[in-house]
């Protein structure tokens, strides 16, 4: 295999791999630092197909509630497996909101399942797996 090839897809490999855990890593520990607690109806429920690598069913939850006086529409701060979504379109539910970003929020009940702990668990490890492909590509890369 062509070196350089190789370098290039390591390199892309490990942008993707640091974002997605970083990401994660940044909502849990930055945005959700300190939220309160709202009503919200949610709105909608889109969802995402899988695809031949990812075949289950995915969710973006999309709420409506009133922060300071005005009117949010926000989605939750990422997509979900549909397995552990238990709500329906125009229910009320309790969520978190960081007041410097309120176009997001997480709902507790979500947060306290075993898979988005889990989720947690794995964001710094797959960031810094991210962060090692990364340093690999560019050493292969130059040294081709």
């Amino acid at each position: 295999m062509n070196p350089y090839a190789l370098g290039l897809a390591l390199i892309l490999v490990g942008i993707v791999l640091t974002a997605l855990g970083g990401l994660n890593v940044y909502y849990n520990k930055i945005v959700f630092r300190s939220y309160e607690i709202y009503d919200a109806v949610i709105t909608k429920l889109k969802l995402i197909k899988g695809k031949s690598c990812n075949p289950y069913e995915s969710i973006q939850i999309y709420a409506e509630y009133t922060v300071d006086g005005v009117l949010i529409t926000g989605h939750y701060y990422t997509i979900l497996t549909k397995s552990i979504v238990k709500f329906n379109v125009g229910e009320t539910v309790e969520i978190q909101v960081n007041p410097d970003s309120p176009s997001v929020f997480r709902i507790q009940s979500i947060e306290d399942t075993t898979e988005m702990e889990n989720t947690r668990k794995r964001s710094p490890i797959l960031t810094i797996c991210g962060i090692v492909v990364l340093i690999i590509g560019i050493a292969i890369l130059l040294s081709a």
